[in-house]
């Protein structure tokens, strides 16, 4: 990826706005604009409008736009409403402002040799999805994305256990996980190659 920080907010920010809308728009009754089907397109033609946006006024945006959503889920509540993979607001809001934006800021963090603040960052998150009773595939990704900082780490035997935890309650972590190059080190343990098998 390779974004600074603020590029990160600000992408973040967008794509809360994205989900604010579209909640807003269910909240009055509206149909809402489904988002965009070319994601990396997309991001390409916005990342530039955020370039010297301060990091302090991306996040506190960012910031904002996840209280208003909050703010909407809490009026709206559990019902129908596709986005992507989710089929309900709940799926939609914890995917758009909860796991979306830790995938940047651990990825931010990784590529910054911070490894143990990106492993404390899914360390809680697993803990907060736990508490709140999210569904088991966002736990998996949170499992996931947690062993792929530990291989890093070094620590590989935490990383086989918290995949035999993911893959099977997620069969997109599944297929990706045989190609995904934070998991290279674990290519040729008979553990990882029994849990990918199909």
């Amino acid at each position: 990826m390779g974004w600074p920080a603020a590029l990160v907010m600000f992408h973040i920010g967008m794509w809360r706005e994205r989900m604010r809308n579209a909640l807003s728009d269910v909240e009055g009754g509206r149909s809402f604009a489904t988002p965009p089907a070319n994601i990396d397109e997309t991001n390409d033609a916005e990342l530039p409008n955020g370039i010297g946006t301060p990091l302090a006024d991306a996040a506190a945006r960012s910031d904002h736009l996840l209280g208003e959503i909050i703010d909407l889920y809490g009026r709206l509540g559990d019902r129908p409403f596709n986005w992507y993979a989710a089929a309900n607001t709940t799926e939609a809001v914890l995917r758009n402002s909860y796991t979306h934006p830790r995938l940047h800021l651990s990825e931010y963090l990784k590529e910054n040799g911070l490894l143990d603040r990106a492993a404390a960052l899914w360390v809680d998150a697993e803990a907060d999805l736990q508490t709140a009773g999210a569904p088991a595939r966002f736990v998996a990704l949170v499992r996931y994305n947690l062993a792929c900082i530990r291989v890093p780490q070094g620590e590989l035997d935490d990383a086989i256990k918290l995949l035999a935890d993911a893959l099977p309650a997620n069969d997109v972590l599944k297929a990706a996980a045989p190609n995904d190059k934070d998991l290279e080190p674990l290519r040729d343990d008979p553990r990882f190659q029994e849990l990918i098998k199909t």
